[in-house]
């Protein structure tokens, strides 16, 4: 990478893996010194609840990142807690890609021994062990808990998903002895100052971490300090031919 220039904004690409309108694209969490822009994808699912959702997100997942890095980016950032594709992602760009649940979990063992993932759907809690697992840090991981909700329902109420939340941060510190608490989603960003103040105020004092603005942060450092990440251990693949399916056809599970 070139000698960093601390003086200039860094750009960074959000990769949303989902197919969104532009209308429901959020704005990112506000990060000084970095300038964020939010890609969905043109094809794929309307959420990630699933390892089916997950796999039909890579492809473009592997797209946006390309052609974030030849639109100027200087980082990308999957936006999703699964960070599906995200080793895949590393191959093809040069330009570093941070997953949030990665970042999530490290920023989380600098600050506190064991922590817990608060994930949404009790169905997504076998895909979140096994990220875990992935990343070498399932002896450092308290728990995974679930709020019984979607991620496309979490802002139906915003109260109940809140107080959800803070019901199962509590009990992944009493119980399980979770030291930190990350969000497992990042459609819950923003809102994980208010879970903390409120766990304050029961005498419960953790951080609880927003991934989103974990992940972009790093990306940040990263810049700063001029690294990406290694040749050697994603070594980009070599060139050959693809076949892929025709565009309009449609994958869609039967019922059962």
């Amino acid at each position: 990478m070139p000698h960093p220039d601390h003086s200039a904004p860094v750009r960074v690409t959000i990769i949303a893996p989902v197919v969104l309108g532009e209308q429901q694209l959020a704005p990112a969490p506000a990060v000084p010194g970095l300038i964020a822009e939010f890609r969905s994808l043109a094809s794929g699912t309307a959420s990630i609840e699933s390892r089916w959702d997950d796999a039909f997100a890579v492809p473009g997942i592997l797209d946006a990142a390309i052609r974030a890095e030849e639109a100027g980016a200087q980082a990308v950032v999957i936006d999703c807690m699964d960070d599906p594709g995200l080793d895949a992602a590393r191959e093809v760009v040069r330009i570093p890609v941070i997953g949030p649940a990665q970042a999530s979990m490290h920023l989380a063992l600098t600050l506190a021994d064991r922590f817990s993932i608060i994930t949404t759907l009790t169905a997504d809690i076998p895909v979140v062990r096994e990220l875990v697992e992935h990343n070498r840090l399932a002896h450092r991981c308290a728990s995974v808990r679930g709020l019984g909700l979607s991620p496309l329902d979490l802002h139906d109420d915003a109260a109940a998903t809140l107080d959800a939340f803070v019901d199962a941060a509590r009990a992944a510190v009493e119980i399980d002895g979770a030291a930190a608490i990350i969000a497992g989603c990042t459609q819950l960003s923003g809102r994980t100052e208010e879970v903390a103040a409120r766990l304050a105020d029961e005498g419960i004092e953790v951080p609880v971490i927003d991934p989103l603005a974990a992940a972009l942060h790093h990306a940040l450092t990263l810049m700063r300090l001029g690294i990406s990440h290694s040749g050697v251990g994603y070594p980009a693949p070599a060139a050959k031919q693809i076949t892929w399916p025709t565009a309009g056809m449609r994958f869609e599970r039967s019922a059962g």
